[in-house]
């Protein structure tokens, strides 16, 4: 629901004037969503889905609930290794009694926040680089 919603205000905040002044010189209906409005809302959706992503990365209520059917419990030794997405992780070590999961459990929450942060960072940057004044 988040990237559509942010897709559609992108697609609407487009003024109108574009799309009169595309159709007026002559372009189909087709070439004015596809060569007018969509490059002017394309910043727009792409913060939206990236936005979008890292919701959905970061909440753990519904992996929980729903993804805990088929988890992980060994911890991956390697890069290649399987594991659970990171909440669930989190949520495996933090319920453990043994004094070493808690640094682990400190970890992975730093590590999961970095890229929460890295993601809204490149949402701006890649919003401020595209975006373009009409």
């Amino acid at each position: 629901p988040t990237i559509i919603i942010a897709s559609r205000a992108a697609l609407q905040s487009v003024p109108p004037s574009i799309r009169e002044a595309a159709l007026g010189i002559g372009a189909s209906p087709l070439q004015t969503q596809f060569h007018h409005v969509l490059p002017l809302a394309l910043p727009g959706i792409m913060t939206g889905a990236i936005i979008g992503m890292a919701r959905a990365l970061g909440e753990s209520a519904p992996l929980l609930m729903i993804g805990m059917i088929a988890f992980i419990v060994d911890s991956p030794q390697g890069i290649t290794d399987s594991a659970t997405v990171l909440p669930v992780q989190i949520y495996l070590w933090a319920d453990s009694p043994e004094r070493g999961f808690v640094e682990r459990t400190s970890a992975a929450i730093l590590v999961l926040l970095g890229f929460m942060v890295v993601m809204n960072l490149a949402a701006v940057l890649l919003r401020r680089r595209f975006e373009r004044r009409w």
